[in-house]
């Protein structure tokens, strides 16, 4: 009896709430909109939009790859572009992180105070300027030294050939030419005064490898790649010179291994910046390059990845 008795008062007080509309506003106040992809983003869910200079495309294009598969309510869109953009590219709000082969000055860490962001700043891979030649170029190995007499227009003409000396860079507004000047030139671009753009790696190479007086310059992770056929492409047209630090010391070819050891002298960082003001998919796939997987990753494609994954080898004995 009690219990018929408790269900029946409980039918009261459902028929009460239905003719007040009360269950009708309950019900509404439950039903909650879907995530807004683009705005309610978590580490692996949601829609964001990451910078890269245009050196690193090779680079992370395999992780963008890699991480939208793994994580299929995630999508990462790659847009790359030359440095001189990109430093004006990445103000954007809507950018949620950065690749680019220097750290942010004065300028941009200012911008970012304003919009209340402490961006992360952190290096996953190291770099290099190649020094590409045609392979009619007798030349074997250079300096730093006679790089910059070269791009200060001290040095002109081919040793031993006295054939003129022709600097090309791989695009317009690329961050090779800056790199040199910071590492070669004291970071004065004034003392730049030979060099001229070509546009693209494809045509760079094409134009160093017909003319044994060009000398072009190129970040090393377009050609890194020896499992990738176009990298192979590019490296088997030209000759990729050793670089040393004086005429007299030992000259080293860019290598991952020259790389981590610092050992190559025009070495430069990939610099990572993450820009959201969450953990959001920006954070989820910078946190990913920098993990175990996207080090990886890096390893494979013949840069020096910031942390060498450890390799677990099993000794079987008979």
């Amino acid at each position: 009896m009690d219990t018929a008795l408790a269900l029946g008062q409980r039918s009261g007080v459902i028929r009460s709430l239905l003719s007040s509309g009360v269950v009708v506003l309950l019900l509404v106040g439950c039903t909650s909109a879907p995530p807004d992809p683009g705005v309610d983003d978590s580490p692996t869910f949601g829609k964001a939009t990451v910078l890269a200079d245009e050196a690193f495309r090779l680079l992370l294009d395999d992780h963008a790859l890699v991480f939208n598969a793994t994580y299929p309510d995630a999508q990462i869109t790659m847009y790359y572009m030359p440095e001189g953009e990109l430093t004006k590219a990445m103000l954007a709000d809507s950018v949620r992180c950065v690749f680019a082969a220097f750290r942010p000055g004065g300028e941009q860490l200012a911008y970012f105070r304003t919009r209340n962001l402490s961006p992360h700043i952190e290096s996953v891979a190291t770099d290099a300027i190649a020094v590409l030649v045609s392979p009619n170029n007798p030349i074997a190995k250079l300096s730093t030294t006679e790089l910059r007499a070269m791009l200060e227009g001290a040095l002109t003409v081919w040793p031993g050939t006295g054939t003129p000396i022709t600097p090309l860079f791989d695009t317009q507004g690329s961050s090779v030419p800056r790199t040199l000047v910071d590492s070669l030139l004291t970071g004065r671009v004034e003392r730049l005064t030979r060099g001229a753009s070509a546009s693209g790696i494809q045509d760079l190479v094409q134009r160093v490898a017909s003319d044994p007086g060009a000398i072009g310059f190129v970040s090393f992770a377009t050609i890194s790649d020896l499992d990738d056929p176009q990298c192979r492409a590019l490296r088997g047209s030209v000759k990729i010179l050793p670089i040393s630090i004086t005429e007299t010391s030992t000259a080293f070819p860019p290598e991952q291994g020259t790389l981590k050891d610092k050992s190559y002298p025009l070495r430069r960082s990939v610099i990572m910046l993450v820009t959201e003001g969450k953990s959001g998919l920006g954070t989820g796939f910078a946190s990913f390059v920098a993990g175990h997987k996207g080090q990886r990753i890096i390893l494979k494609q013949g840069l020096a990845p910031e942390r060498v994954p450890a390799r677990d080898v099993e000794i079987v004995h008979d």
